[in-house]
C-alpha cells in the first residue's frame, strides 16, 4: 500500500430505510466503500448497495485505475449494504480474491467461494481485526504505517460526533462494546468510517464516545 493515505478514493452512497424497518421512523444515511491503492493495484473495501457500479467505476477512473487494477475485495461484515455490489462488480473485475470473517460466510453469496479474513491477516498491508458485534464475522481493518483505521461498522460519525451502530443492526451489543474498546485503543491518526465522514482528533472522539452511555 502507498504510504500517501491520502491516495484513498471513498465511494459515498446515499441510503434510505423505511419506516417500521429498523424502527417507527425512517432512516436516511450514507454507506462508503473504499478504494485503497497498492503498488500492483488496488483494494476494494466493501462493495455497497446493488447499483454501486456507476460510482464504484468513477471512483477508479479518478485514481487512475480500472475494474483490472483491483486485486483484492475486502467485506467488512454480511450486512447488505456492504455486500449489495459484490455480484455486479464481481462481473466486470478479473477474479479478485475476496475476503470476509469466515463467521459471516454464509450470508454473503458469492459464486466461487471466499478467503476466510483471519485475526492477523495482513491483505496488502491492510491487518484484519477482528471486532465481532455488529456481526459475528465483522472485520475492521489497520495499516499501522500510516495509522489509518476502516473500522467499518463498529462506529460510524455523525457531523463531529462518532456513534455506536444502531442497536437494531446489532447482533451482539457487549461484543460490540469490546470491539469499540479494541480500535479505541489503536489511537488511530486518521478513521474511515463506513458511515459518515471522517472528524477531527479521532481518538478523542472514540474517548468521549466510551465514556459515555452505552
Amino acid at each position: 500500500m502507498e504510504t500517501d493515505n491520502s491516495a484513498v478514493q471513498a465511494v459515498i452512497m446515499d441510503v434510505h430505510v423505511p419506516a417500521g424497518v429498523a424502527g417507527p421512523e425512517p432512516l436516511d444515511f450514507d454507506v462508503r466503500c473504499f478504494l485503497v491503492p497498492h503498488p500492483d493495484g488496488v483494494v476494494l473495501i466493501d462493495t455497497g448497495m446493488p447499483g454501486s457500479v456507476g460510482l464504484i467505476g468513477e471512483a477508479l477512473a479518478g485514481i487512475d485505475a480500472s475494474w483490472r487494477d483491483i486485486s483484492d475485495i475486502v467485506l467488512t461484515h454480511s450486512h447488505l449494504d456492504h455486500i449489495g455490489g459484490l455480484a455486479d462488480i464481481w462481473g466486470m473485475t478479473h477474479n479478485p480474491l475476496v475476503w470476509a470473517g469466515v463467521e459471516d460466510h454464509a450470508q454473503i453469496p458469492h459464486e466461487t467461494g471466499l478467503r476466510a479474513l483471519a485475526e492477523g491477516a495482513s491483505v496488502r498491508g491492510l491487518v484484519a481485526l477482528a471486532t465481532p458485534g455488529h456481526t459475528p464475522g465483522h472485520r475492521s481493518l489497520f495499516h499501522a504505517q500510516s495509522s489509518l483505521l476502516f473500522p467499518g461498522d463498529v462506529a460510524g460519525s455523525d457531523g463531529s460526533v462518532i456513534r455506536r451502530s444502531p442497536e437494531a443492526f446489532t447482533h451482539d451489543l457487549d461484543q460490540a462494546q469490546e470491539s469499540l474498546i479494541r480500535i479505541a485503543a489503536l489511537h488511530a491518526e486518521r478513521v474511515l468510517f463506513s458511515h459518515g465522514a471522517e472528524v477531527a482528533n479521532p481518538f478523542g472522539a472514540l474517548k468521549g464516545l466510551l465514556a459515555g452511555p452505552q
